[in-house]
C-alpha cells in the first residue's frame, strides 16, 4: 500500500487490519515523518540506505526546511508551489523518483495507490513485478483547489493510468459515478471511510471538565485538520452571532489555521469558541463522544469539495453524535437520509449562526437524531465496509 502522506489515513489503517485478518500480509510504504515516532509495525518510510534514498532526502529535507519557514497555505507558499509544479517539477516523475528506490525493494501480489500521486508509482511497481494493481481514491484528487493547469497535468496521469487498474475503489458513489463518466470506466467500487462500531465510546462529560464548563453548556465540535479552503473562518466568526447562549464550539485540531482561528475567537466580546491540540487517531472517538454535537462547515470550493465525505462523518456516526453540515450532495445523503442531523447554508456567519439555533432549537427532534443514530451507526460503519473490501481482494488472489 502506498501513500503520499505522512501521517497514515485511519481509511489505510482499517483496511491493513482487515486484510490482515483475512490473511493477507501488509507494507504500507509512505513519506517520512520530520522526527521519529513510535508508529505502526507495517509502516516502511521512503528514504533509508541507498543512493537512490539519499537523493530522495535531499528533496525532501530541501522541503522541509521551506514548511519549516512559510505557512503551507500561505500567499508565498501557495504561489511557490504553483510555479513549481508549472515549470520546475512534472507530478509523476516527482514521486516516481521519490517512492522508487524504496518500493522496488518489495515483490508483492497486490500494488495498491492511495490517491492519484501513488498511481504512476504503484503501476510501474505492479507491471515490473507481475502484480495486480488497486486504485483506492480517497477524494476527487484532480478537481481540488489547483491551479486549472496542474488540474489538467493531474486529470492526465489519471487519464493514461486508470484503464491498467484491476480494481477501482473509492469513498462514495459521486465519486465513483464522476470517475466512471469521466474515464468510461465500470464497476468502480465504493468503501465507505467509516468506523468501527464495536470501538463507539460512551458519551462523557470531557470537554465541561476539561474547559470548566457549565453543565448546561451544549458542545458543538469542530475536529480534524485546521486548514485553509474548509470555511473554518466562517464558522468561527458565527458564534459571535448565535442566539442560544448555551451553546459554545470547540476546535480540537492541529493545523495552520490554529492561530488565526484563535486569533479570532479571541477578538469576540463573549468567550464562545474553545481550542484544544489534536489528540491520537486512537483516542480520537473517546473525545467525539464527549460532545453534544458535531459541525462540518465545508463549502464547494471545487468538485472535489462538493462531492466529499470527510471522516469526520463517520466519527460522529460512530460516535453517536448528530450532524450539523453544509447541504452538499453526499453529506445530505447520510445526514438528512438517514436523519441523523441537519444540512444548511453555511456561506456566510449570518446564515451558520442561524442554522445553529435551529439546530439546537428542537429538543424532541434532537433527541430523535440521537436515537436513530444508534441504529445507524451499527449500518455505517467499519465492520460492513471490510466484508466488500476482503471480497474484493480475495477476487485478485
Amino acid at each position: 500500500m502506498l501513500t503520499p502522506d505522512r501521517q497514515i489515513d485511519r481509511r489505510i489503517l482499517l483496511q491493513a487490519d482487515s486484510l490482515e485478518a483475512a490473511g493477507w500480509a501488509v507494507t504500507i510504504v509512505a513519506m517520512p515523518l520530520d522526527k521519529p515516532v513510535t508508529e505502526d509495525f507495517r509502516v516502511a518510510r521512503i528514504g533509508a540506505g541507498t543512493a537512490q534514498a539519499r537523493r530522495e532526502n535531499l528533496v525532501l529535507d530541501a522541503y522541509r526546511w521551506i514548511r519549516g519557514h512559510l505557512p503551507m497555505n500561505g500567499t508565498l507558499m501557495r504561489l511557490m508551489k504553483k510555479l513549481a509544479w508549472r515549470y520546475l517539477v512534472d507530478q509523476e516523475s516527482f514521486y516516481l523518483r521519490l517512492f522508487y528506490g524504496t518500493v522496488s525493494r518489495y515483490s508483492p501480489a497486490v500494488v495498491v495507490a492511495n490517491d492519484l500521486p501513488m498511481l504512476p508509482v504503484a503501476r510501474r511497481l505492479a507491471a515490473e513485478r507481475g502484480a495486480r494493481l488497486v486504485y483506492d481514491s480517497h477524494e476527487l484528487y484532480c478537481e481540488q483547489e489547483f491551479p486549472g493547469r496542474e488540474k489538467r497535468r493531474w486529470a492526465d496521469i489519471e487519464a493514461r493510468h486508470i484503464g491498467a487498474c484491476d480494481v477501482v475503489i473509492t469513498v462514495n458513489q459521486s465519486i465513483a459515478s464522476e470517475l466512471e463518466r469521466r474515464y468510461g470506466l465500470h464497476g468502480v467500487r465504493v468503501i465507505l471511510n467509516a468506523e468501527r462500531s464495536e470501538q463507539s465510546p460512551l458519551p462523557t462529560r470531557r470537554f465541561h471538565d476539561v474547559l470548566r464548563l457549565d453543565a448546561s453548556r451544549k458542545v458543538l465540535l469542530l475536529q480534524g485538520g485546521l486548514s485553509a479552503g474548509r470555511n473554518l473562518e466562517v464558522l468561527v466568526d458565527a458564534m459571535a452571532q448565535v442566539r442560544d447562549p448555551s451553546v459554545v464550539l470547540v476546535v480540537l485540531g492541529d493545523g495552520l489555521l490554529f492561530k488565526k482561528l484563535k486569533q479570532r475567537a479571541m477578538a469576540q466580546t463573549v468567550r464562545r469558541v474553545y481550542f484544544l491540540a489534536g489528540v491520537p487517531q486512537q483516542e480520537l472517538l473517546g473525545w467525539t463522544a464527549a460532545a453534544d454535537a458535531g459541525v462540518i462547515p465545508y463549502q464547494a470550493t471545487c468538485l472535489n469539495n462538493y462531492l466529499c465525505t470527510p471522516n469526520k462523518l463517520f466519527e460522529f456516526i460512530a460516535a453517536g453524535i448528530p450532524v450539523l453540515a453544509s447541504d452538499l450532495p453526499e453529506l445530505r445523503k447520510l445526514v438528512v437520509g438517514e436523519n441523523i442531523g441537519l444540512v444548511g447554508n453555511m456561506d456566510s456567519a449570518e446564515k451558520v449562526a442561524a442554522l445553529i439555533d435551529d439546530f439546537f432549537g428542537d429538543p424532541h427532534r434532537f433527541a430523535g437524531w440521537k436515537h436513530n443514530l444508534q441504529d445507524v451507526r451499527k449500518r455505517v460503519c467499519w465492520e460492513q465496509e471490510e466484508v466488500k473490501l476482503v471480497d474484493i481482494y480475495q477476487a485478485l488472489r
